[in-house]
């Protein structure tokens, strides 16, 4: 059997734009072949998360939320979902997700996506950003492939989906 990954994806909490639904389904239709290794983690079930986790489930993976205390949603009980229900704030359950994940993929979103890839970036995994036009694309302005001197992670920055897959399973060490 061959070794499991986990792709974290930050998402916007709101509902989202036919951009970012149409990032997410390229994202998925690229790495689809690889559900049997590939795990989605995501942060809750609500906006942009919600309409990935349907979207994943659909196509075979296994969706493992990292829910804070008192979600605004509970994602449905199905075969492909594993809730993970903490007593944690949204800043801590984040930090769980990205501690947990091998990559992590900003899909686009506001300071909740923006913490997500320092927090990885700060737990050495490396980013993927998919400009958006949501505010994670501020983060190229601010920082270019490394947020400090430590170099501990590299952060990607990308135009579509499709292009965020291609990089993840190149880092994930996925033969495509």
């Amino acid at each position: 059997m061959s070794e499991i990954k986990y792709v974290a994806i930050a998402a916007v909490s709101e509902e989202p734009s036919p951009t970012l639904i149409k990032n997410a389904d390229e994202f998925l239709d690229k790495i689809a072949p690889f559900r049997g290794t590939i795990r989605i983690i995501l942060g809750g079930y609500w906006g942009l998360m919600r309409v990935i986790a349907d979207k994943a489930a659909e196509k075979g993976f296994t969706v493992i939320f990292t829910l804070p205390e008192n979600p605004p949603v509970m994602p449905p009980r199905r075969k492909e979902f594993i809730p993970i229900v903490t007593d944690l704030g949204f800043q801590s359950r984040s930090t769980v997700m990205c501690r947990t994940c091998d990559v992590l993929v900003a899909m686009g979103g506001r300071i909740g996506s923006i913490l997500e890839v320092l927090l990885a970036y700060d737990f050495g995994k490396p980013s993927v950003v998919v400009r958006s036009g949501y505010d994670t694309d501020k983060l190229e302005k601010c920082f270019s492939r490394y947020v400090d001197k430590r170099r501990k992670a590299p952060i990607y920055y990308v135009d579509s989906g499709y292009e965020a897959a291609e990089k993840v399973l190149k880092l994930l060490g996925i033969n495509m």
